[in-house]
């Protein structure tokens, strides 16, 4: 699909993940979500 963003291979996947949950966590309030929201992305990303 051209419209796709997220990466298929494994490490342009986790690169993406660790900025994805880097944004997320810096910009919590803007983003509408607080720390614990983030949760269930961290511990899948310690497997």
């Amino acid at each position: 699909m051209a419209n796709e963003f997220i990466p298929r291979s494994d490490a342009e996947f986790d690169s993406w993940q660790a900025n994805f949950i880097g944004y997320a966590n810096a910009n919590l309030a803007a983003l509408g979500l607080v720390a614990g929201d983030l949760a269930p992305i961290l511990t899948a990303t310690t497997r």
